[in-house]
């Protein structure tokens, strides 16, 4: 299979699903991003911070440069190059969290996007089986897939976010008005945006929508990314800096090596 083939059947080259191939391809992309991380902690604000603003922007180039991969290879429907998928959605979320100030943004970046990612590479639906590692759609899932993992992690770390919990309502609020608008799009043009009509294949969730049917579904859906949302958030809860923060502002990026907060330390 090429390396910019498309196949939307499983192939005799194609990695399996959990198999030893995407393990390593897993530990692999964790590394990367560990060191990412770890690399944003050693440098000086202002270069960690240059370190974010060029994840921020790779990821819209990462969905482009996929949309830009479905037209060359046979999508021509302007409505299916959308990126209205909820990791797609993260293409237009990251860079409004990272270069604008406002607070709800960074709450539903870190919300959504970090188990977008953590779910996008353990259960790739439509790469396991149809692809190869050496793939262009392999690669560029796992790499859009991580930057969703490594940037609101990053944003933590450069003082740039401090998840609270009490601001979580902010989210569902911001995730609900986001799905009535792709279900409007869903329903006008016969698309399954964010999987509104039903369930990504390969993922348990096809079993519920086959048993008890769409509305069973989302209400099943909607329960475990709010609580997977909410879980992500407990580690911060109580925490000093969260009482700082709940006034809707975003911590400051410190302006000095020598005045790091706890955040910068280095162990």
């Amino acid at each position: 299979m090429g390396f910019f083939e498309r196949s939307n059947m499983p192939q005799p080259d194609g990695f399996p699903l959990l198999g030893v191939r995407h393990i390593l391809l897993l530990l692999t992309l964790a590394g990367c991003i560990a060191a990412g991380l770890r690399s944003i902690r050693r440098q000086p604000p202002q270069k960690a911070r240059r370190m974010l603003y060029g994840a921020a922007i790779l990821v819209p180039v990462l969905e482009l440069s996929h949309s830009v991969w479905l037209y060359l290879t046979g999508t021509h429907s302007l409505i299916k190059l959308l990126p209205l998928h909820l990791c797609g959605l993260q293409s237009l979320f990251i860079p409004l969290a990272v270069f604008t100030k406002f607070t709800c943004f960074r709450d539903f970046v870190y919300a959504t996007s970090l188990l977008g990612g953590i779910f996008g590479t353990v259960l790739p639906s439509g790469v396991a089986e149809c692809y190869p590692i050496w793939s262009f759609q392999t690669l560029q899932t796992f790499a859009l897939h991580g930057l969703l993992i490594f940037v609101p992690l990053a944003m933590i770390l450069c003082g740039m976010h401090q998840p609270s919990i009490h601001r979580f309502p902010r989210v569902l609020c911001i995730f609900l008005l986001a799905a009535l608008a792709v279900g409007l799009v869903d329903q006008m043009f016969g698309e399954n945006y964010m999987f509104l009509y039903a369930p990504p294949a390969g993922t348990p969730l096809v079993w519920i929508f086959n048993t008890f049917g769409r509305g069973v579904y989302l209400a099943c859906t909607f329960v475990l990314l709010s609580g997977a949302s909410l879980l992500v958030h407990l580690p911060f809860r109580g925490s000093a800096a969260q009482a700082a923060s709940d006034d809707g502002t975003a911590a400051p990026i410190l302006p000095h090596p020598a005045h790091r907060s706890r955040l910068w330390h280095r162990s």
